[in-house]
Protein backbone atom coordinates (compact mmCIF):
# COMPACT_ATOMS: atom_id res chain seq x y z
CA UNK A 1 0.00 0.00 0.00
CA UNK A 2 1.37 3.38 -1.06
CA UNK A 3 2.04 5.65 1.93
CA UNK A 4 0.30 9.18 1.99
CA UNK A 5 2.03 12.61 2.00
CA UNK A 6 0.92 12.87 5.49
CA UNK A 7 2.74 12.28 9.19
CA UNK A 8 1.52 9.11 9.35
CA UNK A 9 2.71 8.24 5.69
CA UNK A 10 5.89 10.06 6.51
CA UNK A 11 6.80 7.79 9.79
CA UNK A 12 5.33 4.49 8.05
CA UNK A 13 8.23 5.44 5.32
CA UNK A 14 10.96 6.08 7.33
CA UNK A 15 10.43 2.54 9.58
CA UNK A 16 10.29 0.74 6.21
CA UNK A 17 13.56 2.86 4.93
CA UNK A 18 15.08 1.39 8.04
CA UNK A 19 13.61 -1.67 8.00
CA UNK A 20 14.71 -2.28 4.87
CA UNK A 21 18.09 -1.34 4.89
CA UNK A 22 18.79 -2.54 9.12
CA UNK A 23 22.21 -3.83 8.56
CA UNK A 24 23.42 -0.50 6.81
CA UNK A 25 22.10 1.28 9.60
CA UNK A 26 23.79 -0.80 12.28
CA UNK A 27 27.16 -0.84 10.49
CA UNK A 28 26.73 3.26 10.04
CA UNK A 29 26.12 3.38 13.81
CA UNK A 30 28.77 1.35 14.70
CA UNK A 31 31.21 2.68 12.66
CA UNK A 32 30.51 6.59 13.27
CA UNK A 33 29.75 5.79 16.52
CA UNK A 34 32.71 3.59 17.16
CA UNK A 35 34.96 6.38 15.94
CA UNK A 36 33.54 8.99 18.08
CA UNK A 37 33.57 6.85 21.54
CA UNK A 38 37.57 6.16 20.49
CA UNK A 39 37.82 9.74 21.04
CA UNK A 40 35.94 9.97 23.84
CA UNK A 41 38.05 7.47 25.47
CA UNK A 42 41.43 8.89 24.14
CA UNK A 43 40.63 12.54 25.22
CA UNK A 44 40.65 13.74 21.16
CA UNK A 45 36.69 14.55 21.66
CA UNK A 46 36.00 17.42 23.76
CA UNK A 47 32.43 16.55 25.17
CA UNK A 48 30.36 18.49 28.28
CA UNK A 49 29.12 14.78 29.79
CA UNK A 50 25.45 15.01 28.50
CA UNK A 51 24.08 13.61 25.26
CA UNK A 52 23.89 14.85 22.19
CA UNK A 53 27.13 16.65 22.21
CA UNK A 54 28.95 16.06 19.39
CA UNK A 55 29.97 18.61 16.95
CA UNK A 56 32.95 19.56 14.49
CA UNK A 57 34.72 22.68 15.69
CA UNK A 58 37.58 24.71 16.77
CA UNK A 59 37.99 26.21 20.38
CA UNK A 60 40.49 28.29 22.02
CA UNK A 61 42.96 25.83 23.87
CA UNK A 62 42.67 22.24 21.56
CA UNK A 63 44.79 20.62 21.10
CA UNK A 64 45.98 20.13 17.24
CA UNK A 65 44.99 16.45 17.80
CA UNK A 66 41.85 17.02 18.99
CA UNK A 67 40.89 19.57 16.36
CA UNK A 68 42.71 17.22 13.31
CA UNK A 69 40.40 13.98 15.32
CA UNK A 70 37.07 15.80 14.58
CA UNK A 71 37.63 17.07 11.53
CA UNK A 72 38.31 13.22 10.73
CA UNK A 73 35.20 12.25 12.08
CA UNK A 74 33.32 14.93 10.60
CA UNK A 75 34.87 14.01 6.90
CA UNK A 76 33.89 10.17 7.76
CA UNK A 77 30.54 11.00 8.30
CA UNK A 78 29.87 12.55 5.75
CA UNK A 79 31.28 10.00 3.41
CA UNK A 80 29.29 7.27 5.50
CA UNK A 81 25.91 9.64 5.51
CA UNK A 82 26.27 9.82 1.79
CA UNK A 83 26.71 5.43 1.34
CA UNK A 84 23.87 5.29 3.77
CA UNK A 85 21.41 7.59 1.36
CA UNK A 86 22.13 5.53 -1.71
CA UNK A 87 21.57 2.62 0.07
CA UNK A 88 18.10 3.74 1.17
CA UNK A 89 17.62 5.20 -2.13
CA UNK A 90 18.78 2.04 -3.87
CA UNK A 91 16.97 -0.33 -1.61
CA UNK A 92 14.00 1.66 -2.99
CA UNK A 93 14.83 1.95 -6.75
CA UNK A 94 15.41 5.21 -6.75
CA UNK A 95 18.84 5.86 -6.95
CA UNK A 96 20.38 8.17 -10.11
CA UNK A 97 22.01 5.94 -12.51
CA UNK A 98 24.97 8.78 -13.68
CA UNK A 99 26.83 7.98 -10.45
CA UNK A 100 29.88 10.53 -9.35
CA UNK A 101 27.48 12.47 -7.56
CA UNK A 102 29.85 12.71 -4.15
CA UNK A 103 30.72 16.03 -4.15
CA UNK A 104 27.99 17.50 -5.20
CA UNK A 105 26.51 16.14 -2.31
CA UNK A 106 28.88 17.85 -0.24
CA UNK A 107 28.46 21.04 -2.13
CA UNK A 108 24.73 20.97 -1.56
CA UNK A 109 25.21 20.01 2.42
CA UNK A 110 27.72 22.89 2.47
CA UNK A 111 25.48 25.39 1.03
CA UNK A 112 22.29 24.45 2.59
CA UNK A 113 23.93 24.30 6.67
CA UNK A 114 24.90 27.78 5.65
CA UNK A 115 21.52 28.84 5.24
CA UNK A 116 20.06 26.84 7.85
CA UNK A 117 22.62 27.96 10.51
CA UNK A 118 22.48 31.88 9.67
CA UNK A 119 18.64 31.24 9.59
CA UNK A 120 18.30 30.21 13.00
CA UNK A 121 21.06 32.85 14.22
CA UNK A 122 18.29 35.41 12.57
CA UNK A 123 15.36 34.24 14.36
CA UNK A 124 15.29 30.30 14.52
CA UNK A 125 12.13 30.35 12.59
CA UNK A 126 13.55 31.07 8.80
CA UNK A 127 16.20 28.07 9.89
CA UNK A 128 13.52 25.57 10.87
CA UNK A 129 11.82 26.38 7.39
CA UNK A 130 14.61 26.24 5.40
CA UNK A 131 15.16 22.97 7.25
CA UNK A 132 11.47 21.42 6.60
CA UNK A 133 11.48 22.95 2.60
CA UNK A 134 15.12 21.50 1.66
CA UNK A 135 14.33 18.39 3.62
CA UNK A 136 14.05 15.94 0.38
CA UNK A 137 16.88 17.58 -0.99
CA UNK A 138 19.52 14.90 -0.54
CA UNK A 139 16.95 12.45 -2.54
CA UNK A 140 16.56 15.33 -5.51
CA UNK A 141 20.16 15.47 -5.67
CA UNK A 142 21.32 11.31 -5.34
CA UNK A 143 18.07 10.17 -6.54
CA UNK A 144 17.18 12.09 -9.38
CA UNK A 145 21.07 13.15 -10.16
CA UNK A 146 19.71 16.79 -9.64
CA UNK A 147 22.99 19.42 -9.10
CA UNK A 148 23.38 21.41 -6.15
CA UNK A 149 20.85 24.64 -6.39
CA UNK A 150 18.48 22.23 -8.49
CA UNK A 151 17.66 19.63 -6.15
CA UNK A 152 17.58 22.38 -3.59
CA UNK A 153 15.17 24.19 -6.06
CA UNK A 154 13.12 21.03 -6.61
CA UNK A 155 12.84 20.43 -2.86
CA UNK A 156 11.45 23.47 -2.19
CA UNK A 157 9.21 23.45 -5.01
CA UNK A 158 8.20 19.98 -4.22
CA UNK A 159 7.51 20.24 -0.22
CA UNK A 160 4.91 23.25 -1.28
CA UNK A 161 1.99 22.42 0.84
CA UNK A 162 3.24 19.77 2.77
CA UNK A 163 5.46 21.93 5.24
CA UNK A 164 3.09 21.69 8.81
CA UNK A 165 3.39 17.57 8.18
CA UNK A 166 6.87 17.26 7.30
CA UNK A 167 7.67 19.56 10.43
CA UNK A 168 5.36 17.64 12.85
CA UNK A 169 6.77 14.34 11.83
CA UNK A 170 9.95 15.68 12.49
CA UNK A 171 8.99 16.50 15.69
CA UNK A 172 7.88 12.82 16.37
CA UNK A 173 10.77 11.70 15.38
CA UNK A 174 12.87 14.01 17.25
CA UNK A 175 10.68 13.91 20.57
CA UNK A 176 11.08 9.30 20.06
CA UNK A 177 15.17 9.92 20.05
CA UNK A 178 15.41 12.51 23.17
CA UNK A 179 13.12 10.34 24.94
CA UNK A 180 15.17 7.08 24.46
CA UNK A 181 18.35 8.94 24.93
CA UNK A 182 17.00 10.07 28.09
CA UNK A 183 16.12 6.63 29.16
CA UNK A 184 19.78 5.50 28.26
CA UNK A 185 20.90 8.64 29.87
CA UNK A 186 18.70 7.53 33.38
CA UNK A 187 20.26 3.79 33.02
CA UNK A 188 23.87 4.97 32.91
CA UNK A 189 23.57 8.02 35.54
CA UNK A 190 25.26 5.80 38.21
CA UNK A 191 28.29 4.77 36.30
CA UNK A 192 31.49 7.35 35.07
CA UNK A 193 30.92 10.23 32.60
CA UNK A 194 32.95 8.44 30.36
CA UNK A 195 30.71 5.32 29.33
CA UNK A 196 27.66 7.80 29.14
CA UNK A 197 30.23 9.96 26.52
CA UNK A 198 30.66 6.82 25.01
CA UNK A 199 26.97 5.70 24.82
CA UNK A 200 26.56 9.57 23.37
CA UNK A 201 28.26 8.97 20.71
CA UNK A 202 26.66 5.70 19.67
CA UNK A 203 23.29 7.33 20.02
CA UNK A 204 24.08 10.61 17.98
CA UNK A 205 25.06 7.92 15.23
CA UNK A 206 22.02 5.73 14.95
CA UNK A 207 20.21 9.45 15.61
CA UNK A 208 21.86 10.40 12.06
CA UNK A 209 21.09 7.25 10.54
CA UNK A 210 17.39 8.08 11.55
CA UNK A 211 17.36 11.84 9.85
CA UNK A 212 19.10 10.76 6.61
CA UNK A 213 16.24 8.19 6.17
CA UNK A 214 14.01 10.90 7.45
CA UNK A 215 15.22 13.33 4.08
CA UNK A 216 14.94 10.19 1.91
CA UNK A 217 10.96 8.93 3.43
CA UNK A 218 10.12 12.40 2.44
CA UNK A 219 11.46 12.32 -0.98
CA UNK A 220 9.93 9.66 -1.51
CA UNK A 221 6.47 10.74 -0.88
CA UNK A 222 6.76 14.04 -2.83
CA UNK A 223 8.73 12.57 -5.55
CA UNK A 224 5.78 10.19 -5.72
CA UNK A 225 3.11 12.40 -5.48
CA UNK A 226 5.02 14.60 -8.56
CA UNK A 227 4.87 11.78 -11.04
CA UNK A 228 1.10 11.08 -9.79
CA UNK A 229 -0.01 14.77 -10.96
CA UNK A 230 1.99 14.20 -14.47
CA UNK A 231 0.59 11.14 -15.43
CA UNK A 232 -3.12 12.44 -14.22
CA UNK A 233 -2.39 16.04 -16.47
CA UNK A 234 -0.59 14.04 -19.10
Amino acid sequence: MKNELNVGGILGELFALLGGAGREVALYTLAIGGLVAMGVVAGLTDTTGGLWDYDFSIRTGRTPQATLFELFTTVVDVVGTYLLLTRFLSARGRLATGGGLFWPYVGMSIVSTIAVVFGLLLLIVPGIFLLVRWSAASGFLIGAGEGVTGSLRASWNATSGHGWAIFFAAIIVFVGLSVISGVIGGLLASTSEQIVNVASAFIEAASGAVFAAFGIAVYRLVHDEGEALSEVFA
